[in-house]
């Protein structure tokens, strides 16, 4: 089984080049070729730019493939360069969105594949562009097409996530027992899925019958509290049990909309989605990593490779505590009755 892989170094790209070499595929990887390799050894790698789309579509002109899955392709002219570099040369064709494609103003939780597609950022809308070119191509018969939507995934060659976004001082912050702030009242509702565990959903998915013409959520099975998120994070590294500090959305929004973007975009709303129908068609999905086991590995590969930026280099959040905490403070002595 012969698998092209577009991207292929990154988070999840690396879990599926792992569950494909338990199928004993042969591996080809096009990426730029500047992002560090992890992908060990047996992998043919061929260099280019995706977004030269005469050279890129020229280059996939010489091959043929069993499948190919798109980790990078993020607006619709991508998506329509794909079709045309790949009709008639692959069988399948997987395509990685987004559960982003949903929106954000969940009222059914778990969220399910069926659920109408409202995206609330430009993200989101751009991958929702691209379902639809691929599903055009899949009902044209050009290729099979399978769509797939991770949620939060995390592990050894990225960061952790706190609930105000992809902050570096975060892991830092947690170690040496500083405050640590967590949006309204920390009750917002999450899931995160290990890298390697969501990777044998991409590669099991490969070649399924069952799969094609189909999208999928690739998500945790786990749902926690933002405080819950950040206490279970503390714990698994070893770190003092966090204080943890509630600051209205609307305010961290109002203060500095650039820096609270994820916030904005993502992180103040719900993110709990359904697997079951990935566990349905490709039973090889299932998550055996548990969170501990998982944010270890990341921290620890983060501490390999200098990644944890000290709590010290970003002084904003301890300013802000510090404004904030003393605000509740005189606002509860102005407004408590006299004695």
């Amino acid at each position: 089984m012969k698998v092209l892989i577009i991207g292929g170094t990154g988070l999840i790209s690396s879990g599926i080049v792992k569950a494909l070499k338990t199928r004993n595929a042969k591996i080809t990887v096009f990426n730029r070729g500047t992002t560090d390799d992890r992908l060990g050894d047996g992998i043919e790698h061929l260099h280019g730019d995706r977004n030269n789309f005469p050279a890129f579509e020229s280059a996939m002109a010489a091959h043929t493939w069993d499948a190919v899955i798109d980790m990078i392709s993020y607006n619709p002219e991508q998506a329509e360069s794909a079709v045309r570099a790949f009709a008639g040369r692959t069988a399948h064709f997987i395509f990685c969105s987004t559960v982003c494609t949903y929106g954000n103003t969940q009222t059914i939780i778990p969220t399910t594949e069926g659920t109408p597609q409202t995206p609330h950022s430009s993200y989101g809308k751009n991958k929702v562009a691209c379902e639809k070119i691929h599903l055009r191509a899949h009902d044209e018969k050009k290729f099979a097409v399978t769509i797939i939507r991770p949620s939060h995934t995390y592990g050894p060659g990225g960061g952790v996530i706190n609930n105000l976004g992809w902050s570096p001082t975060f892991v830092d912050r947690l170690r040496k027992g500083k405050p640590i702030i967590v949006s309204g009242d920390g009750h917002g509702l999450w899931a995160s899925a290990y890298s390697d565990d969501v990777g044998v959903g991409f590669a099991y998915a490969v070649g399924n019958k069952k799969c094609f013409g189909e999208a999928y959520n690739a998500v945790s099975d786990e749902c926690v509290t933002w405080d819950q998120y950040t206490q279970r994070t503390a714990a698994a590294i070893g770190a003092p049990a966090p204080r943890i500090v509630h600051i209205p959305t609307d305010f961290l929004l109002a203060l500095d909309p650039k820096r609270y973007n994820a916030l904005d975009e993502i992180f103040q709303y719900h993110g709990i989605y359904s697997n079951c129908k990935l566990k349905r068609d490709v039973p090889e999905f299932r998550l055996t990593t548990s969170y501990a086991d998982g944010v270890r590995k990341t921290v620890a590969w983060m501490d390999q490779h200098k990644k944890v930026v000290p709590a010290e280099s970003d002084l904003f959040e301890d300013g802000l505590i510090e404004l904030w905490e003393r605000f509740t403070r005189d606002t509860k002595k102005t407004l408590s009755p006299a004695v």
